[in-house]
C-alpha cells in the first residue's frame, strides 16, 4: 500500500474504468474523492482520542468493501514495532492485514479509505481529520 496524506485527491486507482465509465463500486460520481488513513511507517500521523461514536461507525462502514486487491497489505506500523519478530508474526497471522478499501460520503466529497483504517484507529491511536470523523459518524446515525 502507498502513503497518501489525508485530504489529498485520491490517485491510488482511477475511479473510472478503462472505457471512461465510472466504476460500479465507486459511489457518487462527480464528487471529489479524497484520501484518509493511508498510513505507513515512515510518515508521522495525527494521534489522539477519537470521538466515542467513531469506532462503531467505522466498523459499520468498513463492511462495504470496494477496490479489492489480489494480495494483502500488512500493517507497516505493527511490523515496525515488532522489529525482528515481525516475519514470524506475519507467518502466524498476528499482524493486521487487509485487501480492500471502503468509502465514506461527506459534505460534497467522498473519502477513500483503506480497510486498515479501523485497525489504525484502534491499535495505533490514529486520529483522522475532524471532517472525516463527522462524516463517518453522521452517515451511520
Amino acid at each position: 500500500m502507498a502513503f497518501f496524506a489525508d485530504l489529498t485527491p485520491y490517485t491510488y486507482w482511477e475511479p473510472q474504468d478503462r472505457n471512461g465509465r465510472w466504476a460500479p463500486d465507486e459511489p457518487s460520481p462527480g464528487l471529489p474523492l479524497l484520501n484518509v488513513g493511508w498510513l505507513d511507517a515512515s510518515h508521522p500521523f495525527q494521534t489522539g482520542a477519537p470521538p466515542d461514536e467513531l469506532m462503531p461507525a467505522l466498523t459499520k462502514l468498513a463492511k462495504v468493501r470496494v477496490r479489492h486487491t489480489r494480495g494483502y497489505h500488512h500493517c507497516e506500523l505493527c511490523i515496525r514495532d515488532m522489529g525482528d519478530d515481525a516475519r514470524e508474526a506475519i507467518r502466524q497471522g498476528l499482524i493486521a492485514r487487509e485487501s480492500a478499501e471502503f468509502r465514506v460520503r461527506g459534505h460534497g466529497v467522498v473519502y477513500a479509505v483503506p480497510q486498515l483504517l479501523t485497525h489504525y484507529v484502534a491499535a495505533h491511536e490514529y486520529l483522522p481529520p475532524p471532517e472525516f470523523c463527522e462524516a463517518a459518524i453522521t452517515s451511520t446515525s
